[in-house]
């Protein structure tokens, strides 16, 4: 091995072990404030739950106990003993399993885009498999770093299998505990299928695991899933409990994974990854050709990775549609059907159902954050004149999905937190009331039967229904375990999306007749389709650009029998487990009485489990400035660190020694459970801290130093779609025991220019220091290309004062920063200016403060707060940033070079000081100018093919300002 080349992978076990570091301490975000909490206690897991989620709680610990006996097939150990907390607020449905502290969230709210399984029992099969993982990994010298530095100690576990592998072993799982589950969906494989030999035609194959700003790269989930299960239909057993159990025994190899699979395998990652798409690809050119029955509308050069989504005829010419790519976010579009030419209508927010279109009016719904709960994430119902373009919302109505024009008015599907759905609108629109355990994932109104249909999901899979005008429901077909998508009516036909042929195909269910049939036939899928009125049926159809917007006629009708699967065509035969299909778990009535008698719900107090230590370590360090400042302060002690189940409080507490200052006691607690952000701090111990009236004044021996602070801070967010804004206002208090110069003592000699007793003056203890703050700024969504907003701004002003000592003067600072597009594509120009000065207070005849505060924020680079004054203190900056490479190689492996940036930047400050004029013998107020010209190099990495989430930012910084010298810093920006 080379040097360059060790020290190039040393740097890069540093920089993985870095984000490690910064990731273990990971907040979920708390929920509102009004919920009242609960937890059910098993011998193996505890449920915490809002009690208006009681009955998702029961429901989901049936499915976990369900799981339980065959879930950790494969690996040598079972699941952790681990708290599941259910956040029911949040529709931007997900799971996490985490350390720090150890549990596992669930995001209960039904997935919009899913599959014939109910939510809840995916969410148990693959969040619970990576209990299983972790508690593999947590063995062996793992297990001994967690006695040592607790839960991150066996974080460092989660470095010894990749990724792409946990997750892919999960989505496997979750496939296995299926009828016809997740990655069996013909779309699963779909982008693979498209993509082709081109999966084979790298030599370095880290684009496949990191992604790519280029094209379009699927993501882990569904490498991951290739990988793992091809390996395990190829060695006939799980592969990945062996490389676990290795890694774990012998984390100081590093290169844990690739060892062991040559260990026991006589394979590596490279390999098992050609021969899984080899194998893959081999698969797909077998099956018959197949060419697209539709024909794309847009003619549109495709710049980057496009998806249209959702088209709806807007009368027989035009097609409105959404439309997202590399370079632009999610936007409605207009498309002329005979030319294909487009025009772009409004920006929308992140859209979470699907738009429908009546009457000159387009109605959708997009996910909004609550401004003050970052677990309150709401769907709003939103609407637009297409003529004006301009996007609205419908006040109060926050938990709608499905939105559909009826002629009694809006109707709409409702979701409620306590996991029950209904079909609602207007005040003609008859209320319908969901079943219970049934999800609802379409909505529809035919102009002809004059009814609403809806496409439920339960446990039977997934049916088409219609609701009575009295209110009830009857089913149209039976429950299947077959993925149907995209509801919508017309002209006495339901119309959706199906893969009972074993492709996503565009089909349509005949009401008059009870008849199914599918109507198109794609070379790799069709989707979201809506007839046009005139005999045409609009859709999307995918490609390797993207998904287009397409149309065909309606006259190809395949009938389609009922089964209660679907074919499976597009995956290649896979080993089937041992385990619990979740499909046949039903939770009855009985269940739930059974459920409350076995495990009682008790109350979980919020103020008793404040606090859960879950990590310490042996040196002193602060995690918060770890995290938030990337300041990486360490020192001989130890330290606690807690956070709460509800991710709703975080505190540590230090003991540090050192040489200097003896021993020095830290502790912080943070708090955001009411909206309002609370924190306090204190510290004891170290060198008392003296602020003297100059260098000549004689200095006491120091005390012991201690303080105390406690501060407020209320972020309001304000999303607003496409833009969001965001209003802070803080206040903050901090109180320590320094000695402060009396300066108002001091005498001043007008013949000698001097002070005459300044020997004399001494000291008083005690400083106190109040700060207020205000903050606005406002942003624009990015693409995937962009790195900073294209617009928005930032402005805040601040107020710091010492209420109980006059001598100390005031400091009034503003600050306000500006994001513009630069002169091409993803180029950034960013201006920023500030301005501070101080107010009042004791001042030498010249003007100059002898106690004073500063802000430290734009300095120009090169400088630091002890170059500059902040009597009349302004500042500014211009930044000018652009891409100019995406070389997508790099070591392979190791490190990936996704993307190569570079800012120029340009920097002025100017202050006024005191001087004594020696011609007039006399004190002066004078100005200083400093500035500094420079660059950034930023590139853009993923370390041991770390996912494309995972993305980090190395900056390497270079400015030569007017002291003299060249300045340069290096940095890490994390995704965490």
């Amino acid at each position: 091995m080379t040097r360059s080349l060790r020290h190039t992978l040393l740097a890069a076990v540093l920089l993985l072990t870095a984000a490690a570091a910064r990731a273990q301490y990971y907040s979920w975000g708390p929920d509102a404030a009004s919920l009242r909490w609960r937890t059910i206690r098993t011998p193996d897991v505890q449920v915490i739950f809002p009690d208006t989620a009681s009955a998702v709680a029961r429901r989901t610990l049936r499915f976990i106990e369900a799981a339980r006996p065959t879930i950790g097939y494969g690996f040598r150990h079972g699941p952790l003993k681990i708290p599941f907390v259910m956040h029911p607020e949040n529709f931007r449905s997900n799971g996490l399993v985490m350390w720090l502290p150890k549990r596992v969230e669930f995001l209960t709210s039904p997935a919009v885009h899913s599959y014939s399984m109910p939510w809840y029992k995916q969410l148990v099969a693959h969040e619970y498999r990576h209990a299983v993982q972790y508690n593999n990994l947590n063995r062996g010298v793992i297990r001994g770093l967690s006695y040592l530095l607790g839960q991150q100690g066996s974080t460092v576990g989660l470095l010894l299998l990749p990724v792409w592998l946990i997750e892919g072993d999960a989505v496997q799982t979750e496939t296995q505990m299926s009828s016809f589950g997740r990655a069996l969906q013909p779309s699963f494989t779909m982008e693979y299928r498209a993509l082709g030999d081109a999966v084979r035609s790298r030599r370095n194959t880290d684009r496949w695991f990191c992604g790519s700003y280029r094209t379009n790269v699927p993501d882990h989930y569904h490498l991951g899933y290739q990988i793992a299960a091809y390996a395990d239909t190829r060695y006939g057993h799980n592969i990945w409990d062996k490389v676990a159990w290795y890694g774990a025994r012998n984390p100081y190899l590093i290169f844990t994974t690739s060892i062991a699979l040559k260990k026991f395998y006589r394979t590596g990652v490279d390999h098992l990854f050609a021969e899984t798409f080899d194998g893959l690809n081999y698969y797909w050119n077998a099956l018959p050709a197949r060419h697209n029955s539709s024909h794309y509308l847009s003619a549109a050069p495709v710049g980057s990775y496009t998806t249209y989504a959702y088209p709806l005829a807007v009368d027989a010419q035009r097609v409105l549609a959404l439309k997202t790519d590399y370079d632009r976010p999610t936007r409605f579009v207009t498309i002329d059907a005979a030319t294909g030419r487009e025009r772009a209508v409004a920006y929308t927010g992140s859209v979470s159902t699907r738009p429908a279109y009546a009457d000159g009016r387009v109605w959708w719904t997009e996910y909004r954050r609550s401004k003050l709960f970052e677990q309150r994430v709401n769907s709003q119902l939103c609407y637009m004149d297409l003529d004006r373009g301009k996007p609205k919302i419908v006040r109060g109505r926050r938990r709608a999905l499905y939105p559909t024009p009826t002629d009694r008015g809006l109707a709409w599907v409702e979701y409620s937190p306590d996991g029950r759905f209904a079909v609602t609108g207007d005040a003609g629109v008859p209320r319908w009331e969901a079943p219970a355990q049934s999800e609802l994932h379409g909505l529809a109104w035919d102009d002809r039967t004059r009814r609403l249909y809806v496409l439920v999901t339960d446990d039977s899979g997934m049916r088409l229904g219609r609701i009575e005008p009295d209110g009830t429901a009857t089913y149209l077909t039976r429950g299947a375990y077959i993925t149907l998508s995209d509801l919508s009516a017309r002209d006495g036909r339901l119309y959706f999306g199906s893969i009972a042929s074993g492709y996503d195909e565009v089909h349509c269910y005949d009401l008059a007749t009870g008849r199914e049939y599918r109507l198109s036939t794609s070379a790799y899928g069709s989707f979201s389709p809506a007839a046009d009125g005139a005999g045409n049926v609009l859709m999307t159809t995918y490609d390797a650009e993207g998904y287009h917007a397409a149309r065909q006629p309606l006259d190809t009708l395949h009938p389609v029998q009922p089964a209660r699967l679907p074919r499976n065509v597009v995956n290649p035969p896979r080993r089937k487990w041992p385990v619990v299909n979740l499909d046949t778990v039903r939770f009855t009535a009985a269940d739930s009485v059974s459920s409350a008698a076995r495990h009682r719900a008790r109350r979980y107090s919020k103020p008793l489990h404040l606090f859960k230590v879950h990590s310490w370590m042996p040196v002193a360090l602060n995690p918060f400035k770890l995290v938030d400042e990337h300041d990486v302060d360490v020192q001989l002690g130890v330290t606690l660190v807690s956070q709460n189940l509800l991710s709703s409080a975080e505190s540590y507490l230090s003991y540090a020694w050192n040489h200097a200052e003896g021993s020095v006691v830290k502790g912080s607690l943070r708090y955001n459970g009411l909206g309002v952000e609370l924190d306090a701090a204190g510290t004891y111990g170290g060198n008392q801290v003296i602020y003297a009236a100059g260098r000549s004044q004689p200095l006491p021996a120091p005390d012991k130093y201690y303080s105390l602070s406690a501060g407020a801070t209320l972020p309001l967010v304000f999303a607003a779609g496409y833009r969001t804004r965001m209003l802070s206002l803080s206040a903050a208090w901090n109180y320590s025991n320094g000695l402060v110069a009396n300066v108002g003592k001091l005498t001043y000699d007008h013949t000698t220019h001097s002070f005459t007793n300044l020997q004399h003056i001494g000291f008083s203890e005690g400083l106190h220091k109040l700060t207020f703050g205000i903050g606005f700024s406002s942003a624009v969504q990015l693409a995937h290309r962009d790195f900073v907003t294209p617009r928005g701004y930032v402005l805040s002003a601040a107020y710091a004062l010492n209420p109980t000592n006059g001598d100390f003067s005031d400091l009034v600072s503003v600050y306000g920063k500006l994001y513009t597009p630069g002169f091409a594509a993803h180029n950034s120009l960013t201006v920023a200016a500030t301005y501070q000065t101080s107010v009042g207070g004791f001042r030498n005849p010249a003007g100059e403060s002898f106690l004073s505060y500063k802000s430290a924020r734009l300095i120009p680079r090169g400088f630091d707060s002890n170059d500059i004054n902040s009597r009349n203190y302004f500042a500014a900056s211009l930044d000018y940033q652009l891409p100019v490479w995406y070389p997508e190689g790099g070591i392979p492996s190791v490190l990936y070079f996704k993307r190569i940036r570079l800012n120029l930047g340009a920097d002025y400050g100017q202050f006024e000081y005191g001087r004594f004029d020696p011609e007039r013998r006399a004190l002066r107020t004078a100005t200083q100018r400093i500035h500094s010209l420079g660059g950034d190099l930023c590139f853009d990495i993923n370390v041991f093919r770390q996912p494309a989430s995972a993305t980090s930012t190395l900056r390497l910084s270079f400015y030569a300002p007017s002291k003299g010298g060249l300045w340069w810093s290096a940095s890490l920006g994390l995704p965490f």
